[in-house]
This record gives C-alpha cells, sequence and structure tokens, in this order.
C-alpha cells in the first residue's frame, strides 16, 4: 500500500448510511412447485388468533435483548401497538436459516421507510446460550439488517415460553418452524406465511396487516410487476429466486455473498457447480477459493443447500440468461443526464465524467432517513478533506410534484455544499431509478397528503460509468470505508 492510498484510508470516515443439517425436504427442487402452491394458499391474511388469545394475557412479557444490547420487555415494547414480522433462526444453522433470513433481507428493501417507522422485523434465536448479543449483531449486520429489524436474545426459559407461545415447540434446533408470524398487536390480528414465496406479494400481505392502509388506484410502485415462472425455457430461474437472489445480485454488487456478474469468466464452470452442488465439502477438502470466500463472507458461509449438479447447471444457465440480457449495458448515471439539479441547471455529463459517483434516492418531506443520510455524507465528505473534490454526491429526489429546484436549493442549506440534488418529470426520475434498481411507492395519507416509501442505499459509480457496490444503514463500517477507499484510489492507477 503506497503512501498516498494510505492518507486516504486514514481520512475515509466511515457514515452509517442509510446456515442445521441438511436441507429440509420443502428446499429440495423437487418440492419447488409444491412450496410454490403453499405459499399462495397461506398469503392470504388468516387470523390465527383473536385479541384474547394472542394479546397481554397469553404472551409473555418476558425481558429480551436486542443485537445492540438494549433489553426490551418483549409484549410491552415490541408487540403491544407494533405491526411485525416474527421469524425463529439460529446463527450456526447451515441451511434455512440464512436462506429465510436473505429473503426477509430482500422483504425489508420492498418496505423501505415503513421499516422502523410502520413495521418491525423480530428474528428470535432460539439458541440463546450460543446467540449472544455481539454474535447476532454480526450476524444482523451480514444481512443488513436495518431500522426496525431486530435481533433478539435473552435467558434460555424466557426465549423458550415465547417460542412456546408462538407455536414453535421442537426440542431439536435443526427442526424449529420455518414460517414467518406477521402480527398487529392493536388490533389482535395474526397470521402465518412463508418468506420462500413470492416477496411482492408479501410486502403487500404485511403492509395489509394495517387496517388503514389500503392500496390505491395510481400509487403504482416504480418496479417491475412480477410475472409468471417460465419453467420451460429457464428452468434456473424458480431456484435462483428463492435460493440465491437474498444473498447475490447479478451486477448490482455485493450482498452477504458475492457479485455474480461475470461468474464464469472469473471461474472454471466444473468449479462452480461443485461449489453450489456442496459448497461444505469444497471447504472441507481445503480449496483454496471457497477459503478464500469463507474469509471474506465470514458472518454467513454458502450453505449446502441440496442442489443437484443438473440443478446448479440450470442456476448457472439462468445467471447467464440475466447478463446476456443486457449485453451492452450502459451506466446507469446515462438517464441522471435528463433530470435539473438544485440550481435549476441540467446535469452535465461532464460534472461526473471520469469521477467515482455515490446517488442517493430520496424526498425533501421525509422525516428521518433522507436528513439524516446527507448528513452522514456530509460528515463523510468532510472527512476527506481534498479527496472529497473528487466524489460526486447526487440526491435524487423522488417526488416529482413537490420537489422543484427552489424547494431542494433550500433543502440543501444545511448539508455540504457540494451535494448536488436532482429533480425532474414523473417519467425522467422513474427512468433513473430503474436504472440503479431502486424503487419506491407513493402512499396515500390522511387529510390528501402523501409520503413515499423508498429504496434506502447508497449507489456507488466508479469512473468507468459502472455501479460497483451498494451501501445502506445495514453496510458494515469497516465495508462502506472499503468501498470509498476503492473508488476514490481508482484515480491514481
Amino acid at each position: 500500500m503506497n503512501k498516498a492510498f494510505q492518507s486516504l484510508h486514514r481520512r475515509v470516515r466511515a457514515a452509517p448510511f442509510g446456515i442445521c443439517g441438511r436441507v429440509k425436504a420443502m428446499l429440495r427442487v423437487r418440492m419447488f412447485g409444491m412450496t410454490l402452491l403453499a405459499t399462495l394458499a397461506i398469503s392470504c391474511l388468516c387470523a390465527i388468533g383473536a385479541q384474547a388469545r394472542w394479546g397481554k394475557d397469553y404472551l409473555p412479557n418476558a425481558t429480551v435483548v436486542t443485537q445492540d444490547g438494549k433489553t426490551l420487555q418483549f409484549y410491552d415494547d415490541l408487540i403491544r401497538d407494533k405491526i411485525f414480522v416474527i421469524s425463529f433462526l439460529f446463527t450456526t444453522c447451515k441451511d434455512i436459516c440464512p436462506l429465510a433470513t436473505a429473503r426477509l433481507a430482500e422483504l425489508q428493501e420492498k418496505l423501505g421507510d415503513s421499516m422502523g417507522r410502520d413495521i418491525f422485523f423480530y428474528s428470535i434465536s432460539i439458541d440463546p446460550e450460543t446467540d449472544t448479543s455481539e454474535r447476532l449483531k454480526q450476524y444482523a449486520d451480514a444481512f443488513r439488517a436495518g431500522p426496525g429489524w431486530l435481533f433478539l436474545t435473552g435467558k434460555p426459559e424466557d426465549i423458550h415460553a415465547i417460542r412456546y407461545k408462538l407455536g414453535d415447540r421442537s426440542r431439536v434446533l435443526s427442526e424449529h418452524r420455518n414460517e414467518i408470524l406477521l402480527g398487529n398487536g392493536a388490533t389482535g390480528a395474526w397470521a402465518r406465511n412463508n418468506a420462500l414465496g413470492d416477496l411482492d406479494s408479501l410486502a403487500l400481505t404485511v403492509r395489509g396487516m394495517d387496517p388503514k392502509w389500503r392500496p390505491q388506484a395510481g400509487l403504482a410502485r416504480t418496479d417491475p410487476k412480477a410475472l409468471p415462472f417460465d419453467f420451460a425455457s429457464q428452468p434456473g430461474r424458480a431456484l435462483y429466486k428463492r435460493l440465491c437472489a437474498g444473498c447475490h445480485t447479478v451486477g448490482g454488487g455485493d450482498r452477504a455473498g458475492p457479485d455474480l456478474a461475470g461468474i464464469m469468466g472469473r471461474r472454471d464452470r466444473d468449479w462452480l457447480t461443485s461449489f453450489i452442488s456442496d459448497p461444505e465439502k469444497m471447504r472441507d477438502q481445503k480449496d483454496p477459493i471457497s477459503l478464500d470466500l469463507a474469509v471474506k463472507f465470514k458472518a454467513v458461509r454458502m450453505p449446502a443447500m441440496g442442489v443437484s449438479k443438473a440443478d446448479a447447471a440450470d442456476l448457472l444457465s439462468y445467471i447467464d440468461h440475466l447478463e446476456a440480457r443486457h449485453p451492452k449495458r450502459s451506466s446507469p448515471l446515462e438517464p441522471l443526464f435528463a433530470l435539473t439539479t438544485h440550481k435549476g441547471l441540467r446535469l452535465a455529463p461532464e460534472f461526473v465524467q471520469g469521477q467515482p459517483v455515490a446517488v442517493v434516492f430520496g424526498f425533501t418531506h421525509c422525516p428521518d432517513v433522507c436528513p439524516t443520510t446527507l448528513l452522514d455524507w456530509s460528515n463523510v465528505l468532510a472527512g476527506l478533506g481534498a479527496d472529497a473534490d473528487q466524489l460526486k454526491v447526487l440526491f435524487v429526489s423522488v417526488d416529482s410534484e413537490r420537489d422543484t429546484p427552489e424547494v431542494l436549493n433550500a433543502y440543501l442549506a444545511p448539508f455540504d455544499p457540494r451535494i448536488v440534488a436532482l429533480t425532474g418529470g414523473a417519467a425522467e426520475i422513474s427512468s433513473a431509478a430503474r436504472a440503479f434498481g431502486a424503487s419506491y411507492e407513493k402512499v396515500a395519507e390522511s387529510g390528501g397528503s402523501f409520503t413515499f416509501d423508498h429504496t434506502v442505499k447508497t449507489y456507488f459509480v466508479g469512473r468507468e460509468g459502472r455501479l460497483v457496490a451498494t451501501a445502506d444503514l445495514r453496510t458494515p463500517e469497516g465495508e462502506r470505508r472499503k468501498v470509498l477507499v476503492d473508488l476514490l484510489s481508482q484515480r491514481r492507477r
């Protein structure tokens, strides 16, 4: 590491942006059709207990401890007046737990700003003697758990009491229930569901726990609607959606596991087939690539999911398909050039050309996440010193109706003057969001007002105009720092 690189590394300030034996038969390929049908059958909102049974006289008010070491009372603090999703896990689980947790990580992104404000996730460890707060913190960080997602532990007797009342009465860790519970403590409505099913439908079901929430005409999401699986032409698609997408992207940066874009060029296909089929065996055999991956992604290792070599080949073919859909993919920055800055000028390509760029989506009426993110970026830029002039931070408003250049100009006043805000028409903003894989949803409020649930991420684009990484409130400090160091050091090579 040269002196310039060391100096840069010292100046970067991290800011909070904001797998139990073999897999059960339900995860095996021959069961995916049945799993999908079962998920559709239970996805409707069915109450599993009235207020009298599932209220304060039934649920224990036991003491639990979060991944941050905070002590809470289970019923009073987490259930009484909250809308929530409850799951069970243990960190040494090698199959279903990380898979289900990865799916919940995807679900929290779909729920956007509702997380921590209207909706809460509780992942309860069923192995409290092993799963300390510190261990749960590492696990939560690996899946980028954001505001409103708590990983809970406590005294064994208290956790046992909670599990028993919620229907998980297994005596063996590997046999715990894998459904999730949805609930509204205020209304007494409860339901069971499955995180392995269609996540768009699940997100609607979770939102539907709130009787005040109703899908409204004209308030459509900006991300594409789910399409039926074409099993004949794309046999690996269902596998990818349920087994891979929670931990990996194809061109969207690393998550709990590595980005799979270009994987066929980096790894031998036979090696990939063997690793997907049995990664534990590869690690046991001291395969060097497998061991390197275990070090890089140490919090959650690739699990053995009972995938045959034939199915692994289907997965690889589907990844090929995802990349082939955009063989000449342009820079995600291009749609931004149709937007207007907070100074009333069109964003010029020359402003970002050859420079590392950080892009954030939000809106000025956002009550917490957006101003917090911009304040964090202001601190990051201040800490970078002269290097900050090489990093372009763009705040793209998703509120085309209210966020005019004048409004954005006033909104940016308290923040670092190097941050640039962008606005435009609804179609232009939607195009920009799609280019980054971001989503947002307009949500009606009482009195005719409205807010937005949106993806809470920072998208990092390298000097060549390619999306290289993402970060958010769940990204560990060291990972954020490394992204910034790598981006800024590229210009010296």
